[in-house]
């Protein structure tokens, strides 16, 4: 059984070349709320975690991986023992990973380019996979903002669970947004 990767789209590790990737993704300053964050990494911020990367998820508590076609748009095999890699559609990510509880968050960015092909949903399946077979993770949680309907469809559709609500918990400005917490059981 292959881990990490289908047939149209394979997960793998951070390399020091995502840096800019990353940034152009934790900059788009449209999903600082739906994710808690309140200002950008620095590319320098980016580069030093991906030279950086800590292999094993359960010591570093995280594990960031990214989201990549393994087709060209002509439908060519993208052969990685030449230097070239797919096209990175996003990132995954898994978080607060809890080695005694055996849970963790699990995080998702599609690039706009890439919404709407099914890429998220084969991303979070191929994580969960992962999670449970190799992390031997029994749940897996999400945190969507009540606003973000895209990421609540994508959730709802792949069975995960509304497990809680926290009212009111994101602000913006003076506009507030529930916190919606999706679990998913593994095992």
């Amino acid at each position: 059984m292959k881990f990490l990767e289908d047939d149209i789209l394979r997960l793998r590790a951070v390399e020091p070349s995502d840096a800019d990737t990353m940034w152009e993704i934790e900059t788009d300053s449209s999903q600082w709320r739906d994710n808690g964050m309140s200002a950008p990494y620095s590319r320098r911020n980016l580069r030093e975690y991906a030279e950086n990367y800590d292999a094993d998820p359960i010591r570093a508590g995280q594990l960031r991986l990214v989201a990549e076609l393994k087709y060209d748009t002509t439908g060519r095999n993208i052969n990685r023992n030449n230097d070239t890699t797919g096209r990175t559609i996003g990132l995954v990510d898994l978080y607060d990973i809890s080695p005694t509880g055996r849970t963790a968050f699990i995080g998702i960015y599609v690039m706009d380019q890439h919404r709407g092909n099914g890429y998220a949903a084969r991303a979070l399946n191929l994580m969960e996979e992962y999670a449970r077979m190799l992390l031997n993770l029994r749940i897996v949680a999400a945190k969507v903002s009540a606003a973000n309907t895209d990421s609540r469809s994508l959730f709802e559709k792949n069975g995960y669970t509304l497990s809680g609500r926290l009212q009111d918990w994101l602000l913006s400005g003076s506009e507030t947004s529930s916190l919606l917490i999706y679990t998913k059981k593994l095992d």
